[in-house]
């Protein structure tokens, strides 16, 4: 990493923590990294995924795969199945978690139980390689 990296990331933090702090202070909590993971399924069910602005998502054979901004390597993401590319195209800013399990409970004939477990480990993984984020970070 050139040291003009260190600093560009260094910056984008710093301004990504003031924001959230700005909002604290204004009454309106956040969710952190780490607590994502341990949400209750009510709260997870109620998030909105979306893909971080920048990254490109690149189609292969049988699978699904992206770049993130800066990298000139692209990551796999997860194997293009019918389940997998269901939740990833709903993954689009507006529908929630929960309404994404409804939609593949439908579509595969699967139990919600099942469907939601299916979007939320899809959903946790996209979050775990930054390509994907609650398009509602905050909590009531």
């Amino acid at each position: 990493m050139k040291p003009e990296d260190g600093r560009r990331l260094f910056f984008r933090y710093l301004a990504r923590e003031t924001v959230v702090f700005v909002e604290e202070l204004g009454g309106r909590r956040h969710i952190k990294f780490d607590d994502l993971f341990k949400l209750p399924p009510e709260a997870i069910a109620a998030l909105i995924p979306q893909i971080c602005p920048g990254v490109q998502i690149v189609p292969e054979d049988g699978q699904v795969s992206a770049r993130l901004p800066g990298a000139s390597e692209a990551v796999a993401l997860f194997p293009s199945d019918e389940a997998n590319l269901a939740v990833f195209n709903r993954f689009n800013g507006v529908n929630t978690v929960g309404q994404v399990a409804s939609e593949l409970s439908a579509a595969m004939e699967w139990p919600q139980e099942r469907s939601f477990e299916h979007v939320k480990r899809l959903f946790f993984r996209l979050v775990r390689l930054r390509v994907c984020v609650p398009a509602n970070p905050a909590l009531p």
